[in-house]
């Protein structure tokens, strides 16, 4: 508290004087008569920043400008606050610029009370302030937000702003148009948000923000489904924290909302194309390896009795009648790769209801001979009328190919035996081929036994394309197959035919 009860007037005086002229304004007291004439009857010091021209000039005739000038757009907004001002008796504010005739543009503000004196004469009491450096900021801020919110605005994105001190959440306009919101519905909560976030998206939605809360990601970036007015949109949401606490724990974020559904939507699509082109490149190449297989197998067979017959142990007789057992299903096989081209072209789904067992006696007819050099033993417990749902070339294709490989793979030193049984559950029938074979060590192979071109026994004829064929063709018809097997006792694959 200060006490001037002993100060002198001319020491108050002063006092004041050097009060004054801290201020980083200035202080004036000016007239204006009937006559619209102004004459100063104070100023608190000289004013500096207008010193390139006369501030009397100015303030005595306001319209008739000399060394200086008011910027052009500035100047009727500041004669009409001076009119205004001096007729209503109102206060005086206005702020406009100067074009001083060496520095250039300055922001002038003007702020001053008027009061009517007894001689008829209105005076303001007031200050002039230079606010060139507050203009200018304020200028390149809503020229920078301008540019943001016209960038935000160019790119189709929305923006929010979450306040996690309040738990509130502010949406842009454009992400209120693209979550089609109106402002009764305004999300003001980030729990209202979650629950538009589609179910099977919330793990990676949540796994995401939480690791860029914790810092572990320096921005956080997810691509979802939110749920909007009725129907679900695809959204690209990236956020960044821009406050924390002293602790690390954050206090906003910020980020944006861009509607994507067009190009996932197209992405979808894409990738069903690429779906459909895939599933038909392993079509051809099934049916190629289909043809191949099968075909070799045929002509493996009729070139086996005929060196049977070379060396004299075919009559010709059973030469020719083995030779037109084996021509007459090579042509029920060519017929049925025809039929499978068919149904290629024509995408459709064609099995059929095949009887099991006519397949598994054209199969034995084909490889007679084959079964009848190495002596094994075939016992069918299959019942004649068991019946599944098939294509004909692959179920002739499977069966060939497993017991092929049955043959192919019987242990010498033991009594071969191929076994034929069946069994069904709720959802399949189930077709078991046995044997008591070389087996397969499962522990080495189990992954690759059903590769293309994998080999598990060092026979010279060895291809390693039968069990691919035969699980690819299962599996083209909603079925499966498994195998159970040990090395030196044999192996029994399940093919499961699904039911309709």
């Amino acid at each position: 508290m200060i006490f001037t009860t002993n100060k002198k007037p001319e020491d108050l005086n002063k006092l004041y004087e050097s009060l004054i002229k801290q201020l980083p304004n200035i202080i004036f007291q000016i007239r204006v008569n009937s006559q619209k004439h102004i004459s100063v009857d104070f100023l608190s010091k000289p004013i500096e920043f207008l010193d390139e021209f006369s501030i009397n000039d100015f303030l005595e005739d306001s319209y008739r400008l000399s060394n200086y000038k008011i910027y052009e757009p500035d100047l009727k907004g500041f004669l009409d606050s001076y009119e205004k001002a001096v007729t209503s008796k109102k206060k005086w504010e206005i702020d406009f610029r100067l074009l001083l005739p060496e520095s250039g543009y300055k922001w002038i503000r003007i702020d001053a009370t008027p009061k009517k004196s007894k001689q008829d004469e209105v005076v303001f009491y007031g200050l002039i302030s230079d606010i060139t450096i507050v203009k200018e900021q304020e200028i390149r801020l809503k020229i920078a937000d301008e540019r943001y919110h016209f960038a935000v605005q160019a790119s189709d994105r929305g923006v929010w702003d979450w306040d996690l001190i309040t738990n509130n959440v502010y949406y842009s306009s454009e992400s209120m148009k693209i979550l089609e919101l109106n402002e009764s519905d305004l999300v003001a909560s980030p729990e209202e948000w979650d629950e538009r976030v589609h179910p099977d998206d919330r793990e990676e939605y949540y796994g995401n923000i939480n690791l860029h809360f914790e810092n572990k990601i320096p921005f956080y970036e997810t691509c979802h489904r939110v749920l909007c007015n009725g129907r679900y949109k695809w959204i690209l949401d990236r956020g960044k924290v821009i406050e924390r606490d002293e602790n690390g724990k954050p206090l906003r974020i910020a980020g944006t909302h861009t509607d994507i559904s067009e190009q996932k939507e197209k992405e979808i699509e894409l990738a069903q194309m690429l779906e459909i082109v895939n599933t038909q490149n392993n079509k051809l190449l099934n049916f190629a390896h289909i043809v191949s297989h099968n075909l070799r197998t045929h002509s493996g067979n009729i070139k086996s009795l005929l060196d049977l017959h070379k060396e004299n142990l075919l009559s010709d007789s059973d030469t020719m009648s083995n030779i037109q057992i084996v021509s007459d299903e090579l042509f029920s096989t060519i017929e049925n790769l025809n039929e499978l081209v068919s149904i290629y072209t024509e995408k459709e789904n064609n099995t059929q209801e095949l009887k099991v067992n006519s397949f598994i006696d054209k199969v034995l007819d084909v490889l007679h001979e084959s079964i009848k050099i190495k002596g094994i033993q075939v016992l069918n417990y299959v019942p004649n009328s068991l019946i599944v749902m098939c294509i004909p070339a692959y179920l002739e294709s499977i069966m060939l190919n497993l017991v092929t490989n049955a043959i192919k793979y019987s242990d010498p030193n033991k009594e071969p035996k191929i076994i034929f049984t069946s069994e069904s559950n709720d959802d399949y029938i189930i077709l078991n081929v046995k044997d008591n074979g070389l087996g397969i060590d499962l522990s080495k192979h189990k992954d690759s036994i059903f590769g293309l071109y994998k080999t598990f026994h060092k026979n010279t004829d060895a291809r390693g394309v039968g069990l691919y064929l035969t699980k690819n063709q299962i599996e083209n018809m909603g079925g499966k197959i498994e195998v159970e097997s040990t090395l030196d006792f044999g192996s029994t694959f399940k093919i499961y035919f699904k039911k309709n």
